[in-house]
């Protein structure tokens, strides 16, 4: 396991500031995890996100975890996704202001969605992992996979994201030439609970051949 020191941090924005939790690591790549939908209890807490920054952690990269605004100890109030996605471009500039040379960005349910409407705010992140997109649940009809290796997991019991729907529309919105890795995790819903190990696992798989490297985890 590779050691990190964990930091409690504050970003402002222009009329708010987030809570965050930075996990850095010793390499020069950073990742930025989007939780899942506020109204819904979605927090930067939650199971998922806490497995997916433990895969980019298992191979020393920094992570940055954040409560999206009107969540925890965040200010201002519920921005409907659109907010979120400004949320999501403050982080990730701060995270350049931090020196981390590559970012990576990852997303859980309503957390993949903020992260495509960041994506489409103009951020091109190294690689994209997302959970459960919830195509059932959010409108994802005008949102593109960006120009990089793309890595997208799903339940084949999820209510929310039906995974040959979410299988379809990768296959649609991926810009041409860009690599999407699709998965499908069995006897599995919505919420991973006990899940955790797989997603661990199984994007550490993705991030190795990507990084050409091999890390047990």
């Amino acid at each position: 396991m590779v050691m990190t020191s964990t930091e409690h941090v504050w970003i402002d924005c222009e009329t708010h500031r987030l809570e965050a939790v930075v996990q850095r690591g010793s390499l020069d790549n950073g990742a930025l995890i989007g939780h899942p939908h506020p109204l819904h209890g979605g927090a930067m807490d939650n199971n998922v996100v806490l497995a997916l920054g433990a895969a980019y952690r298992d191979r020393g990269w920094t992570t940055v975890r954040f409560n999206f605004r009107g969540v925890g100890a965040s200010t201002g109030t519920y921005g409907h996704g659109d907010g979120e996605a400004q949320d999501m471009m403050w982080v990730h500039r701060w995270l350049e202001s931090a020196d981390v040379g590559k970012i990576h960005m990852a997303g859980y349910s309503f957390g993949a969605w903020v992260v495509l409407k960041a994506c489409r705010l103009g951020i091109t992140p190294q690689s994209l992992a997302l959970v459960s997109p919830p195509l059932h649940f959010l409108d994802f009809s005008n949102l593109s996979l960006p120009s990089c290796p793309t890595w997208v997991i799903v339940g084949d019991a999820d209510a929310f994201a039906e995974a040959p729907r979410v299988a379809a529309w990768a296959e649609t919105h991926s810009v041409q030439g860009n690599p999407v890795h699709v998965e499908v995790s069995l006897q599995t819903d919505h919420f991973y609970w006990g899940r955790e190990q797989e997603i661990r696992r199984r994007l550490g798989l993705f991030l190795d051949a990507l990084t050409g490297s091999v890390k047990k985890s």
